[in-house]
């Protein structure tokens, strides 16, 4: 959790007995410049929590006229005066409402992220080696489909670092929920117009949100994880994965999980079938099997 500073606290009597509405403030510069989150906590006489508002200063683009500090000063005055008015209603609707949490998802020794939209392609052929070894060895695995999601697209508000989830609640709760329990994560993906692509890219730049929760939330560092990457294009050369690599390194860093191996294979378009790439498909399967070791699976080779 992030240390808060408190600037400011106001006492709402009323019949029902006092409200404490508190101004606070975080430092979020070791996440992002500059950033910082201002918010309002009430509590009543016990101090027991209420309700509770977060903004921060990655909201608010230098057209809007507005900042983070004003807008919590904003909502403060108004739960000021509303608690006074209203404190019974006021106590009833905020306990009606329920805290956002992750569905719950069974946890699963691997996570694979099948990025093509071509499931019979040489990407989804990557994914089954992977799956197959994690099986073969008796593990337990989860292959996902972004292609087959309803995943909406990051629309970069940054409000995720106010609650730690979302703006949109999607199929990408359940991805994160998976990720969050896996050992291994995985992604097979191939070179799409120098990059991967698209429904994965919508579902790698939505792990922002998973960052936040990781940091908002706090994270077992005593998990142990592993991530691979295992990409393929159609051109020779290795200098065609350069976006992908970037990409790979980015996105695992974000997940808050080391990216401890890949494989790569190129010139596909003369190729065909990686079925037919001599050693690749041993390379997978020693990744997967490398990656296990590292965690805290427990299954047997």
């Amino acid at each position: 959790m992030i240390p808060e500073t408190r600037l400011e606290k106001r006492v709402v009597q009323t019949a029902q007995g006092d409200f404490f509405v508190t101004l606070v403030c975080g430092d979020y510069t070791h996440l992002y410049p500059g950033m910082e989150r201002y918010g309002v906590r009430v509590s009543d006489a016990l101090g027991h929590p209420v309700t509770q508002f977060f903004t921060n200063t990655y909201e608010y683009t230098p057209a809007m006229g507005l900042d983070a500090k004003s807008a919590a000063i904003k909502q403060a005055d108004e739960w000021v005066e509303e608690f006074a008015d209203h404190p019974i209603d006021m106590v009833e609707y905020f306990r009606r409402l329920h805290p956002r949490c992750l569905p719950a998802a069974e946890a699963v020794d691997v996570v694979i992220i099948q990025g093509s939209p071509r499931p019979d392609g040489n990407s989804g052929q990557v994914a089954r080696w992977a799956a197959s070894e994690v099986v073969r060895l008796g593990g337990t695995v989860q292959v996902i489909y972004p292609d087959d999601m309803n995943i909406h697209p990051c629309i970069g508000c940054y409000q995720c670092y106010n609650t730690g989830f979302c703006t949109f609640s999607d199929d990408m709760d359940e991805v994160f929920a998976l990720v969050q329990r896996c050992g291994v994560l995985v992604v097979c993906a191939p070179v799409y117009s120098c990059s991967v692509p698209g429904a994965l890219k919508v579902l790698i730049d939505r792990f922002q949100a998973y960052h936040a929760h990781r940091n908002l939330m706090g994270e077992d560092d005593t998990k142990s994880q592993a991530g691979l990457f295992f990409g393929v294009c159609g051109r020779e050369g290795d200098a065609n994965f350069r976006p992908l690599r970037d990409i790979a390194t980015a996105f695992f860093a974000t997940a808050g999980i080391p990216l401890t191996g890949s494989v790569w294979a190129d010139g596909m378009d003369t190729k065909r079938d990686i079925r037919r790439v001599p050693g690749f498909a041993a390379e997978v399967r020693d990744c997967v099997r490398q990656a296990l070791q590292k965690t805290e699976y427990n299954g047997e080779d």
